[in-house]
């Protein structure tokens, strides 16, 4: 024995570039999402999805030290509509460039940042949920958060991408956590404190408490779910007794925009009875199949996208089993989701792609499934060859709807920002400087021009089964004005102009038209103060 050290050799492919590439893969998958993301990005205005205008002045009132307010309203009453989480980052980001509107690139950078995280979480959970391979892994990450829809999000000054990553990583140590009976108290703790933030990013995250509980109760682990429960309501406790203090602070034609959404729903069920819930939800599932066709086949005629959905609906019912299997907490959140997605009374579309690469996961799992079938039969065989087929029919129709999305510039906001321009132009030109407007995007007019603003109505519940007739807009215009008084109203948009000039046809006249600006604006202004 000489005490020599014998070194063996590694083998020929651990040491080949292929190998090399193939542990790098979640590094370049990220770097791809990162560097598409950020090459989509573009300075133009705020407001073109409404939310991001609003989330950009919580933020700026947070970062100016004027608290969680509406700045643009008289007053700047204390704001009760979106949860603080989102705001508070955007404001944190606000203090390191506060000079506006130039910090939008940086918004919109920052939730580029947000998808790529939310990519590496996406590979992690899936090759540590479903054994997924190191080059299946990664790529699944990228088609799911290249989805274009996801990328217009991403893009966007929306909530949606640091929701996804909060939710993916709150699911990641949910699981973890659920799979082990002995986990120590600070784990579970953890995991209600991060599902708490995640529901404070955006309210839908609330699925994340019914599905950790049960499960925990399922596996009998009582003290684990005492202590989920309160770190969770630690977190949310303070938001909501502040909801509460500050309830009904607006007209009752603006709580659809800066109420609670306790109140929204609340407010319609009341009106128009349980029924209300049942037309809701036929109404969204009907959008959600036609919204889902376009995915998976899009450019083809009814039949085909219909009989395409179809097996899609069934991968996705193949999926289910592996996904309560391998991740219990993640199917029973995805399943309240689906609930209150279902059952909310607004277009469904943003709410889908929040959560799409949980979504897109189910025929994936399914389609894994199919390929682990060993049937003896010769005609199941077939079958399953037929159905593996058709799954890669599905996956060609994704990739060509995303392609064509993309060449397309479907993520683009700046035919929003033109049209919006002339009536920001005319406020921030021909309005004195401490006037107070009622205007329709009245967060996007405030942030551009400084102007105090108030809406010439609000989103109801109600509307999204039947728009209210040009009179019912009228109405709610009528008691903002008695309630705010402002020097003018600025308006661009068809049915909102409808609703001013009926208001200035009333007898007596509410309104007097006096102007009027590019695009088919028109300015009045009130015939009593």
């Amino acid at each position: 024995m000489t005490g020599a050290v014998v070194t063996i050799p590694a083998p020929l492919e651990a040491r080949s570039p292929v190998r090399l590439l193939v542990r790098l893969l979640p590094l370049v998958a990220a770097a791809a999402v990162f560097g598409i993301g950020a090459s989509m990005v573009d300075g133009w205005a705020v407001g073109a999805l409404r939310d991001d205008s609003m989330y950009l002045e919580l933020a700026k009132a947070l970062a100016t030290g004027h608290g969680y307010h509406w700045l643009n309203l008289p007053g700047a009453p204390a704001a009760t509509h979106f949860p603080p989480g989102y705001p508070g980052v955007l404001a944190l980001l606000w203090i390191l460039a506060p000079s506006f509107p130039a910090n939008v690139v940086l918004f919109k950078l920052a939730n580029t940042l947000f998808a790529t995280l939310s990519a590496v979480c996406l590979t992690r959970f899936v090759s540590r949920r479903f054994d997924m391979g190191e080059v299946a892994a990664p790529l699944f990450a990228v088609a799911a958060i290249l989805a274009v829809p996801m990328l217009t999000l991403a893009t966007q000054v929306m909530s949606e991408p640091l929701f996804l990553l909060a939710l993916l990583t709150t699911l990641l140590v949910a699981e973890d956590v659920i799979d082990d009976p002995n986990a120590r108290w600070q784990r579970v703790v953890a995991v209600g404190l991060l599902a708490g933030a995640t529901t404070l990013v955006r309210t839908n995250g609330v699925a994340l408490i019914p599905a950790v509980v049960l499960v925990l109760c399922l596996r009998r682990r009582f003290r684990h779910t005492a202590l989920f429960a309160l770190a969770m309501l630690a977190v949310l406790l303070p938001w909501q007794l502040w909801v509460a203090a500050h309830a009904d602070l607006v007209p009752a034609p603006m709580r659809g925009n800066y109420g609670s959404y306790a109140a929204l729903l609340g407010d319609a069920v009341r009106s128009r009875g349980i029924a209300f819930l049942g037309a809701v939800a036929a109404r969204t599932s009907a959008e959600i199949t036609t919204m889902l066709q376009y995915v998976v086949a899009p450019g083809m005629g009814a039949a085909i996208r219909i009989t395409a959905l179809l097996a899609a609906g069934v991968l996705a019912s193949l999926g289910i089993r592996p996904l309560w299997r391998r991740a219990p907490v993640t199917a029973l959140c995805l399943a309240g989701y689906a609930v209150i997605v279902v059952f909310w009374p607004y277009t469904p579309a943003r709410f889908v792609w929040c959560v799409w690469p949980l979504l897109f996961l189910l025929p994936v799992l399914g389609a894994r499934e199919l390929l682990a079938w060993v049937p003896r039969a010769p005609a199941m065989r077939l079958t399953k060859m037929a159905a593996l087929a058709g799954a890669a029919v599905l996956g060609l129709g994704y990739v060509t709807f995303n392609v064509v999305s993309f060449r397309n510039g479907s993520w683009s906001a700046s035919g929003y920002a033109e049209r919006l321009r002339p009536l920001v132009v005319y406020v921030a030109t021909k309005t004195p400087s401490d006037a107070v407007v009622a205007t329709e995007a009245e967060n996007t007019v405030y942030l551009y021009t400084g102007r105090k603003t108030v809406p010439l109505g609000s989103f109801m519940a109600t509307d999204y089964l039947k728009p209210r007739a040009s009179a019912g807009f009228a109405d709610a215009m009528a008691l903002v004005l008695d309630r705010y008084r402002p020097a003018a109203v600025v308006v661009s948009t068809g049915f909102l102009r409808a609703a001013a000039t009926e208001l200035s046809l009333r007898q007596p006249p509410l309104l007097t038209a006096i102007d009027s600006f590019p695009g088919g604006g028109l300015v009045l202004v009130p015939t009593r103060r």
